[in-house]
């Protein structure tokens, strides 16, 4: 079923690298960025509970109430970002969007810590699709795009919160 709005699917490259692909995306687009209102970026190190997803960005973005309600239809727990320290909001391809000012938050399998059931796989020889939980990844990719289509419907187009750092540049991307 078509959606309210368009959705591009893009597949980036070079993250680990110093985030290449999106970094190349954002200065070098398909189409104009005042055209693209939202960025649902897939990115994760692994999890750690299969109950969840974790969204790093949850609260700061007018489509928390999508992304939630998308989760919670495939029996996902949506969190928000459970270890700030790390800076993992800007540490991840989202940022690309993010500094030229369209909400974009991080979609994630259920990390709940950096703890050992990551340290396990993480960047790690062992990181191979027998140590995955397919019915899992199948749920949390159901949960993504079932978000991705409530917000692509959303009535009211999304906006970072105020006050958000990004705020401002998106204010100037969209002339608000």
């Amino acid at each position: 079923q078509k959606t309210k709005r368009s959705i591009l699917l893009l597949g980036y490259t070079g993250e680990e690298l110093g985030m290449i692909g999106s970094r190349y995306y954002a200065e070098h687009p398909l189409l104009p960025l005042k055209q693209c209102v939202f960025n649902l970026n897939s990115d994760g190190a692994g999890y750690n509970d299969s109950t969840k997803v974790t969204i790093i960005g949850l609260h700061r973005t007018t489509a928390e109430n999508e992304i939630i309600t998308g989760s919670k239809a495939l029996g996902l727990v949506a969190i928000d970002d459970p270890v700030p320290e790390q800076n993992l909001f800007d540490r991840s391809d989202n940022v690309s969007l993010a500094a030229k000012g369209i909400p974009a938050p991080n979609y994630s399998p259920g990390l709940t810590a950096f703890d050992a059931e990551i340290g396990k796989f993480y960047h790690q020889a062992a990181d191979n699709p027998e140590n995955v939980s397919m019915s899992y990844i199948s749920r949390f990719c159901k949960a993504f795009i079932y978000s991705a289509r409530l917000i692509a419907n959303k009535a009211e187009t999304p906006i970072w919160k105020a006050g958000d750092k990004y705020e401002a540049a998106s204010k100037k991307l969209y002339g608000q």
